[in-house]
Order: structure tokens, then sequence, then C-alpha cells
């Protein structure tokens, strides 16, 4: 029994836990950076970003607005977000202009007294658009 017991401790020693490497984690994928709460494009129309895109730049004087953004969408695709989301709020499209290659389209709103024209601007054939609103 004695023997045993000193055996005990030996073989106690022996045994090495090995602690298992944790897992690595997966590579990090850039996400674009969600729009703070309340964000729109034009504080007077309240006119909020293209769902999805990605907000360069954006300023503002006295009503009229001029922004940047990036999406994957087509032009046609854009330009009909916004139209929609404007009439939805009884704005009428009095005129509608592409200019340029389809890459650029100019559009005038208006609702009783109040009218603004808007800009799309597709910059070449890149994801990267340009929105002006002047009142």
């Amino acid at each position: 029994m004695r023997m045993l017991l000193w055996l005990l401790p030996l073989l106690f020693s022996a045994c090495v836990f090995v602690r298992p490497e944790p897992t690595p984690p997966p590579p990090v994928r850039p996400v674009p950076a969600p729009q703070p709460t309340g964000f729109v494009l034009n504080a007077r129309l309240g006119l909020p970003p293209y769902p999805g895109s990605i907000a360069l730049k954006r300023e503002e004087r006295g009503g009229s607005s001029k922004a940047e953004f990036e999406t994957r969408d087509p032009l046609e695709q854009v330009y009909a977000f916004f139209h929609n989301w404007l009439t939805s709020r009884g704005w009428v499209r009095t005129r509608l202009e592409y200019k340029s290659p389809a890459t650029k389209l100019e559009a005038v709103y208006q609702r009783g007294a109040e009218r603004f024209q808007l800009e799309l601007d597709q910059q070449g054939r890149s994801g990267r658009y340009k929105l002006e609103i002047d009142f």
C-alpha cells in the first residue's frame, strides 16, 4: 500500500492537461455603417437615404441640399425609390429629363405653391451617386 501511495503523486505529475487553442475568429468583412436614426438627405423634405446605401457626404443650406452616397443599384432603381417616396407624400412630378447617356436625370416636383428640382447623377458607371435638391 505504501508503494501505491508513493506511485500516486508520480502518476499525477505525469498527467499533462492540455488546454485547447482558442479558435481564431472568422475574418471581418467590412459592413456599411448604419445611418444614424433620423438621418435624412434633405431635412426640409425629410427625404430618407436610399436603402442599403453608404452615405459619403451631405450638405444643406436654406432647404436645398447636396448628398453623395454609394450603392450598386442602377440609376433607374435609385430614382424610382426617391420618386415613389415623394409621390406618396403628395409631390407631383412636373418634368423629367435624362441628361448624359442615362447617368444623370433632372426632375421637378411641386406640391401646392412649393416647388423643387431634383438632380440625380451617377458618377460614371461607378456605384457613386450625387443627389442635389434645390428649392
